[in-house]
């Protein structure tokens, strides 16, 4: 059994087949993708994808929570990828109700997200 969620992905023009090929597509066919990236969705992704990404190539994406995961936004840089709980506001992060503040791992996961999210932008403009 299989738990499904609404992914979508952004990535280079040359590295659409790699997510084309796990069941990816454009949004809209009518719109030829203009630009050195393009943006492709997949409205059934089992579990998110989870260990079918590549993780050799630049890409973000984002997936919905399901029954059995939350939301959660990905990056990679082609060389590490980072996950961090997230919904379409913004991070979610871990409360330590005792010391009335977020947890230092949370905020971690964060900071390592916004690093790789940095790199995986950067290669986006240069190319590589």
């Amino acid at each position: 059994m299989s738990d499904r969620s609404y992914m979508q992905v952004t990535c280079r023009q040359q590295d659409r087949h790699r997510f084309e090929a796990l069941g990816f597509h454009p949004e809209f066919t009518d719109t030829p993708p203009a630009g050195p990236t393009v943006e492709l969705i997949d409205p059934g992704a089992d579990y998110g994808h989870a260990s079918r990404l590549p993780t050799d190539i630049p890409f973000l994406a984002t997936h919905d929570a399901t029954g059995s995961f939350g939301a959660r936004r990905i990056a990679c840089d082609g060389c590490r990828t980072a996950e961090v709980p997230a919904t379409s506001e913004g991070f979610t992060i871990e409360w330590d109700a005792t010391k009335r503040r977020p947890t230092t791992a949370s905020l971690a996961r964060i900071r390592c997200y916004v690093a790789v999210l940095q790199r995986a932008q950067q290669r986006f403009q240069s190319g590589n």
